[in-house]
């Protein structure tokens, strides 16, 4: 399948303090390694899940995607057109093809406006359609994300969450997009309304062939609706693979304790939950060698002088660890020779 996006080593840091505060007290500026460092692809019509805990760098990667941050080093290729240093200028016709959902529907929309000049003005912008035309457009979105047409002159407070949601769907697939960045879409939502939203992007895509990337939290929802899942730890991809083989056979230990924490729909079930010790480490001073070393309880010496890189393993299992393997995870103490360099 052709690859709608492609990143390679991308990177975005930023520098923090040193201001003259800072200075009269000796301190100097930080960099913030934010994201240091990924690549993958993402194909015509698929999704791929990029989950992590919070601060681990998932949205700053979507942002930088986006160029609503611009990236430190690295390039993103959206349909083999370099896209990371592109002018603003000659980007602006390329965000018809790379759209958004945020987080939160409320602060999305603007609260002066009605839903229906929202949604619309992408589409004016780029000169798809216009008058009744442009009407008929409008009527025709909110029909498809599950809103009525009259619905289309009302300002956003008069509507729920999960409906705010949909219109900024609609809006991202006004422009007819190649590849739509949903940044936790629906962390805020109720869980019931969560399962018709995510359900409704399954649809659309379906229908349109438009690529997601779908960066969240929620492994239960990324399980539902990812072809594809990347797992992030401190700024650094450490595990890409398929869904079935991620969620049946991780190899890395970080996925096998993120996996290890969702709640099973069997109350009977054996709880396996593998607890890390110890907190992120700080992304302006990461550790040496493998990131997740410092809270890895199969961590060696080699982890502390040497960073693994991401490699291709068997069925394309993608996994950054010295001593990547499947099936469960030992959880004995290390040894004080395996703590050699923490």
């Amino acid at each position: 399948m052709t690859a709608v996006l492609t990143v390679e080593d991308l990177a975005k840091h930023f520098i923090v303090g040193g201001g003259v505060v800072d200075r009269v007290f000796g301190k100097k500026a930080q960099v913030v390694r934010a994201v240091d460092g990924v690549s993958f692809g993402i194909a015509e019509g698929e999704t791929l899940g990029l989950v992590g805990e919070s601060g681990c760098g998932k949205s700053t990667v979507g942002r930088s995607i986006l160029r609503l941050l611009d990236p430190t080093r690295g390039k993103v290729e959206l349909d083999g057109q370099d896209i990371s240093r592109t002018s603003r200028r000659a980007l602006r016709p390329l965000r018809q093809y790379l759209q958004v959902v945020f987080q939160d529907p409320f602060s999305s929309l603007n609260p002066r406006r009605t839903v229906g000049q929202s949604v619309a003005e992408p589409i004016a912008n780029y000169g798809l359609a216009k008058d009744a035309a442009l009407r008929t457009q409008l009527e025709d979105l909110f029909k498809r994300v599950g809103l009525r047409a009259d619905q289309i002159d009302r300002y956003p407070h008069e509507f729920s969450g999960g409906q705010r949601q949909r219109i900024g769907i609609a809006r991202a697939l006004g422009t007819r997009p190649k590849l739509i960045v949903l940044d936790e879409p629906v962390s805020a939502l109720d869980v019931s309304v969560q399962a018709q939203v995510i359900n409704l992007l399954v649809d659309l895509q379906q229908e349109f062939g438009v690529a997601y990337l779908f960066i969240a939290h929620d492994l239960a929802v990324v399980e539902h609706i990812s072809a594809r899942v990347a797992v992030m730890y401190l700024g650094k991809i450490v595990e890409i693979a398929d869904k079935k083989s991620l969620f049946e056979s991780p190899r890395h230990p970080y996925t096998k304790a993120l996996l290890s924490a969702v709640p099973s729909a069997d109350p009977d079930a054996a709880s396996q939950r593998i607890v890390l010790q110890g907190d992120i480490p700080s992304p302006t001073n990461p550790p040496s060698g493998c990131r997740f070393r410092s809270r890895c309880p199969i961590a060696q010496a080699i982890c502390a002088s040497e960073e693994p890189p991401l490699t291709t393993q068997a069925t394309g299992h993608k996994t950054a660890c010295h001593f990547a393997q499947s099936g469960p995870l030992v959880t004995s103490p290390p040894t004080a020779a395996d703590q050699i360099g923490r």
